[in-house]
Order: structure tokens, then sequence, then C-alpha cells
């Protein structure tokens, strides 16, 4: 840019503030954006599904050939379950208060990371006759432990941490990011029914996931 040899006080100030330090205030306020983009949290996949069986096709099997496994509060069957096209049915028929549909994960795999489980949900669930004092819903859970020589201990429980988990709601996808411990003895994942009526699942993935991860994350 050309200016005059000679200018004003004022208009040489102008001049000076347009072509030195606005440009240079620009670039400086390009940088600190480059550096807040670098800090923002970045979520990615690291690994994997780490689920065998996501569409449930061992639940006929024979003991040794199922991935997912049943169990439930005492001996009275109080739910049924099955699959059909991908699509698992969980539904209470009695009056025990929960059931669980898991799979083990090897501890292995996921201590000392963070983790993400989701699945498509639809939901018809209503709060049962028989309330008990855990509360009640169905949907996601997780639970890691560490085994002693005279016992164990839970080191993560998470029980139906995303939204819904209770009502009637079409197909939905839900997911809940936890960070495992280190030194993991025994950890599972799968479905917890613990409500009247029932629910439908399908698409379930456990994945490892970067740092950058929000704990939980909440259906849209």
């Amino acid at each position: 840019m050309m200016m005059p040899a000679f200018l004003p006080g004022d208009q040489m100030y102008l001049v000076i503030l347009r072509t030195v330090l606005l440009p240079a205030g620009l670039a400086l306020l390009v940088a600190a954006c480059d550096m807040g983009a670098e800090q923002l949290p970045n979520c990615e996949y690291v690994s994997g599904n780490l689920l065998a069986d996501p569409e449930f096709s061992t639940l006929d099997s024979s003991w040794q050939e199922q991935s997912w496994r049943y169990s439930q509060h005492s001996k009275d069957i109080s739910f049924s379950y099955g699959a059909e096209e991908g699509i698992l049915n969980f539904m209470k028929v009695g009056r025990e208060p929960w059931a669980l549909l898991v799979q083990d994960i090897k501890a292995e795999a996921v201590e000392g990371k963070r983790v993400e489980f989701s699945a498509d949900l639809k939901l018809d669930l209503s709060e049962p006759e028989d309330a008990h004092a855990l509360g009640y819903g169905g949907g996601l859970t997780l639970l890691a432990k560490q085994n002693y020589e005279d016992g164990y201990n839970i080191v993560l429980s998470s029980k139906l941490k995303h939204e819904p988990h209770m009502g009637s709601h079409d197909w939905q996808r839900v997911s809940v990011v936890e960070d495992f411990p280190k030194h993991i003895s025994y950890m599972y994942a799968g479905f917890l029914h613990q409500a009247g009526g029932g629910m439908q699942v399908r698409n379930p993935a456990l994945r490892i996931v970067t740092a950058g991860c929000p704990l939980t994350v909440l259906s849209d």
C-alpha cells in the first residue's frame, strides 16, 4: 500500500492502526481459535464391537455356545426372553422384581479404558405392581468387580443411566460411557429388566472410546 509522505497526526495514527495493529490482532485471534479447537473434546471409537452375538442368535443354542446368560431375582421364572431377526424381546411374566440378560467381557480388554455401551431400545414399560426398593426401569447395565481370596469388591456398577428407561417409546438409540478402573477381575454388559411390561433391544455395541468422550451420553 502507498502512503502519503506527510499526514496530520490523527490521520497518520489511523493509517498505522489499520496497516499494522489490526492484522496483528487478527492473527492472534486466529491463533487463539486454533488452540481452542485443539482442546475441544474428541470422541472417537478406538475398538470395534467387543460384544459377541449382537444379533442374539445363540439364545436357543446349547449352554456352551450361548453368548448371553439369563439370571433373575429368586427362582420362580418371572421373565421371558427370545429373539427374532436380531431383535431381543424381554418380557415380565411373573412377580419377581428383576432379571438380567448379560454376557461376560474379557476384563483385560476394558480395564483402565473409557468404554461406551449402546443399543437401540423400544420400550413398553410400566411401574410394576410389586415395585421393589431398588426402583424400576429397563435398559443398559454394566458391572465390574475385583476378586480377592476372601470375596470381591464391585468397582463399577452402571444401571439405567440413560433416558428413556421407562414408559412407552419407539426405537431410540441410547448409550452410556464409563471409565473402567484397572485390575478388573470380572465384568459383564447387558440388559436389566426391572419393571412391568416388556422391552425390545437391537444392535447392541460395546466399544472403547477416546478419553475426550463425556462420561454419560443421553439419547437424542
